[in-house]
């Protein structure tokens, strides 16, 4: 059945569509729908065609005066049992800060690319909440629009819209910012210029397994198998305004690392002091006890490891300064620079692909690309050296 419709003006740049909706298959009855359009003929008659060709193709959605900013705050409550509360956290301070005043009054249905496309241009030249002036980083403005393009996507999975205009927007792009990383010598130096800190253990961790920030601070005892000198991957610590929480690491799956010796041998003095240490406390130390903990035994919190971590590594001037997560990318850098094959190098990290692991130090195996062409030139030099002349020559 195709549909019909047709236009009557009601005054100057006004208009009334009415269009054929099918049969009701509740009462039987026709269904008309009516609309009032605001704008000129030509305009009229486009969105009248529009219209037509939506119900005829199957892409028509019902308008209703559901405002971006209502549907905004229904999508955000929906995803809050769908992600880990640290990301509900992030989409809701970008939904409510940022996403709700841009978008909120328009009707979701009237959301338009160019609506989107303006307020992206807008963020590139201001929109910066700490009164400092300018825009907002590229990187910011592309996980805005991941955000907003995953609500709309969600919107024409109940019907509310038709597509999701958010996928015909180009958003920022982003520049590879170069990974800093230190050197097994600078590594050594960094640890022993910690040695006692409450921030040596997770160092010690991030620096010779490549384990994240939460697993490291999740990790216990039973874990740790030192006979076969073995760390088990099973969990993760999380921080959110709700407070912490044990969760799956972030792969969802868990993995073994074989822990150098060095590693092993500072892993049971810490034991043993940690044992002592607890003792004093009335506390007895299990298995079940974390490796990296509080003096009382409790949790320690992400955020107050990464803030002792800065304020040591700015007391080393001979040392770059890195993040945290910095320590995790020069345990994958020394592996691959030591001639460790990728495969190996993508287990112990838990990337879920071995291209993940290639793409995020390409400019490791670039330099690992270069090592195999000379060690060929050296075998196909030995051998052409080695090999009597026989006077044969091509042509």
């Amino acid at each position: 059945m195709r549909h019909e419709g047709h236009i009557r003006q009601r005054s100057d740049n006004s208009f009334e569509i009415r269009y054929s909706l099918g049969t009701d298959p509740v009462t039987g009855k026709w269904k008309v729908k009516t609309v009032t359009f605001k704008g000129t003929r030509k305009e009229v008659n486009g969105e009248l065609q529009r219209i037509l060709k939506a119900l005829n193709t199957g892409d028509y959605v019902e308008p209703t005066k559901l405002t971006t900013g209502e549907y905004l705050k229904q999508w955000i409550d929906t995803i809050r049992s769908q992600v880990s509360p640290k990301t509900y956290d992030r989409y809701a301070d970008i939904v409510n800060k940022f996403l709700i005043p841009t978008f909120g009054n328009h009707l979701l249905n009237k959301l338009s690319p160019a609506i989107i496309q303006s307020a992206y241009n807008t963020w590139e030249t201001s929109g910066r909440r700490d009164k400092k002036g300018g825009g907002l980083s590229p990187r910011t403005r592309l996980h805005f629009h991941r955000i907003l393009s995953s609500a709309l996507k969600h919107a024409v999975q109940l019907q509310l819209i038709a597509r999701n205009h958010a996928a015909f927007v180009k958003p920022a792009r982003t520049k590879k910012t170069a990974i800093t990383t230190l050197t097994i010598e600078q590594s050594a130096i960094l640890l022993e210029a910690l040695r006692g800190k409450n921030v040596f253990v997770p160092v010690l961790l991030a620096l010779t397994t490549g384990m994240r920030r939460g697993e490291i601070l999740a990790l216990r005892w039973k874990n740790i198998d030192f006979e076969k000198k073995i760390v088990r991957v099973v969990e993760s610590l999380e921080q959110s305004r709700k407070g912490l929480r044990f969760k799956a690491p972030k792969t969802e799956r868990t993995r073994a690392v074989v822990l150098p010796d060095y590693a092993v041998e500072e892993l049971l003095a810490w034991k043993e002091k940690q044992t002592q240490e607890l003792k004093e406390l009335g506390i007895e130390q299990t298995q079940e006890t974390l490796v990296a903990c509080r003096y009382d035994g409790e949790p320690l919190w992400p955020s107050s490891v990464t803030h002792e971590f800065i304020k040591a590594i700015r007391k080393l001037p001979n040392l770059p300064r890195i993040r945290f997560h910095d320590l995790r990318h020069s345990h994958a850098t020394q592996l691959l620079t030591e001639g460790v094959h990728p495969k190996i190098t993508q287990e112990r990290l838990g990337h879920s692909t071995i291209t993940t692991t290639l793409d995020l130090y390409s400019h490791v195996t670039d330099t690992m690309q270069d090592d195999a062409a000379l060690k060929l030139n050296e075998a196909f030099r030995a051998v052409t050296k080695s090999r009597p002349k026989s006077g044969l020559q091509l042509g």
